[in-house]
């Protein structure tokens, strides 16, 4: 075996390897010169804007000053990190031998929403030090990562064995399985809650929050059978249920917070009709000329999803910071360097650049390179997903934020 066959056998190992020995010469680095560093280094780009992000204002450690939201430095990390990550989990992907689909997206669906409506909630003062941490980007996305994991895999095996075992009784299992955690994680919500503004109650919170169980118990008793994305469907809404639900409480009228600017459902009707508007051309005009497949593409539930995400984020951003209609919009300001540059340059760019870019990339993935990504189609979507997320996340978030006038 020459060096070239062994690398790539071995590629795994050593990516880890590599990792790892960043890692390491990080945590020596931070005893040995913390000045270096940490506070130069990891204060300056990562840790540092977590914490001011919580406090909403910049905070200096040593004499450094970080300031909330992104650095060029940190994208390019991130960015980094989320590839290998995708890299990681298409292996495991593949060796569970699930099938990446547009009902494997919607089963992903509570885990994406999940992170920017927590992130609302942090926005909006709910959580306190230090748990707050916890629901800022990046940790909030390394929390939802896991969740989706856990519960990806024990669908995998739940699914193996309802089919080999007693299937009349087997449904019993794995509801006894997420009503335990339901209990777990509703006793963490009901129980932090009581060191923060807004207390639940109880009885209520929980019976609102078993209500994720019920696409589970349905599609087995039509299919009999545990379906690895019906569960992964599932233990997602146990966790995004009880964040709904306080955001349904704040815009119904029950804030916890008194220095808001008040809910704003115009502005979420008014970028909801334009998305809307947007995606109904591409399909009417994707399905008139769906003969065509270089444009009928564009009809792919998946692919509409992803434009749909992309200018949620895109027209949220260019309305609620430059308010173009006199809305009586607060302020609002970009975080992300490169948007930030674009809307410098001609605030109504980066909407107009999101929404060319996303038509690439698709065409890209289904048109140009359809035939070489044929036996590629699990990374493919993969891909894809990530891209729906790097778009969803961040617009689903400011489109609440100004609903809820935070």
């Amino acid at each position: 075996m020459n060096l070239k066959d062994s690398l790539f056998k071995n590629s795994n190992t050593i990516l880890i390897g590599i990792l790892a020995m960043i890692l390491l010469i990080s945590i020596i680095g931070c005893i040995v010169a913390p000045t270096f560093f940490y506070d130069q280094w990891i204060w300056k780009y990562y840790w540092g804007p977590i914490v001011s992000d919580a406090a909403g204002h910049s905070i200096s450690h040593n004499g450094v000053t970080a300031s909330e939201g992104y650095t060029i430095v940190s994208e390019i990390t991130y960015g980094i990190i989320l590839i290998i990550a995708i890299y990681f989990i298409y292996k495991l992907i593949k060796k569970l031998k699930i099938i990446i689909d547009w009902k494997f997206c919607l089963a992903l669906m509570p885990y994406i929403i999940f992170g920017p409506v927590t992130r609302v909630l942090e926005d909006a003062d709910y959580f306190n030090t230090p748990s707050v941490y916890w629901f800022i980007s990046p940790l909030i996305y390394v929390q939802i990562a896991a969740y989706a994991l856990f519960f990806l895999i024990s669908g995998h095996y739940f699914e193996k064995y309802s089919k080999k075992t007693d299937k009349k009784h087997f449904v019993v299992y794995p509801i006894i399985f997420l009503l335990f955690l339901n209990v777990i994680i509703s006793f963490i919500w009901i129980y932090g809650s009581k060191n923060s503004l807004h207390p639940l109650e109880p009885l209520i919170f929980y019976l609102v929050s078993c209500a994720a169980l019920i696409p589970l118990i349905y599609n087995y008793y039509k299919n009999k059978i545990i379906n690895v994305n019906t569960f992964l469907f599932t233990g997602g809404l146990i966790f995004l249920i009880p964040s709904i639900y306080l955001i349904g409480r704040w815009i119904v009228g029950e804030p916890w917070k008194q220095n808001f600017v008040g809910v704003r459902f115009d502005v979420f009707l008014l970028i909801f009709g334009l998305v809307s508007l947007i995606l109904i051309i591409i399909y009417i005009v994707s399905y008139l000329y769906r003969e065509n497949q270089n444009i009928a593409v564009y009809k792919n539930p998946l692919n509409l999803s992803i434009i749909a995400g992309h200018m949620i984020d895109g027209i949220t951003s260019y309305v609620s910071i430059y308010d173009p209609l006199k809305m009586g919009l607060p302020i609002y300001l970009e975080k992300h360097p490169a948007s930030d540059t674009l809307m410098q340059i001609w605030p109504p760019l980066f909407p107009i650049v999101k929404f060319v870019l996303i038509i690439a990339v698709i065409y890209v993935f289904d048109v140009l390179y359809k035939e070489e990504l044929k036996n590629y189609q699990t990374f493919s979507n993969l891909l894809k997903i990530g891209i729906l997320i790097l778009g969803l996340s961040p617009g689903l978030r400011d489109l609440l934020r100004v609903t809820m006038g935070v």
